[in-house]
């Protein structure tokens, strides 16, 4: 994916491009927040999200509470990536799939290609 935005003629990609949703805050109950993803793929209906952390950041409990109930008993997976943004270089990989996370280990871009094209092929032949 390109983001075809210029930062410096065009301003700040956050400050410019990305809806403060705070507005919402009171439309939810308890510490229920809109949230951002990163990345998603669709593929003979089934879904591959993309969480990208910081080298070293954990997911909050609330993340892990979503991706476990979003990919139970539906053709959801989720790939959370840790690594460095400014290089796009990742060093670490987690996989929630089926309600649980199946996949929790270093991974650099090689690695999650080949999770991707594997995603993709199981997705295309309905073995998700």
């Amino acid at each position: 994916m390109t983001i075809r935005h210029n930062c410096e003629t065009q301003g700040c990609y956050i400050k410019e491009q990305t809806p403060d949703w705070g507005f919402t805050d009171s439309a939810f109950s308890g510490k229920i927040r809109i949230g951002d993803i990163d990345g998603a793929v669709e593929a003979n209906g089934c879904l591959l999200l993309l969480e990208w952390k910081s080298v070293g950041a954990p997911l909050t409990k609330g993340q892990e509470i979503m991706y476990s109930r979003i990919t139970k008993n539906s053709n959801i997976i989720v790939f959370v990536i840790n690594g460095d943004a400014k290089h796009t270089e990742s060093d670490h990989l987690a996989v929630f799939k089926g309600g649980e996370l199946i996949y929790d280990d270093k991974a650099n871009n090689e690695k999650i290609k080949l999770f991707c094209r594997e995603w993709e092929t199981k997705a295309r032949a309905n073995e998700l």
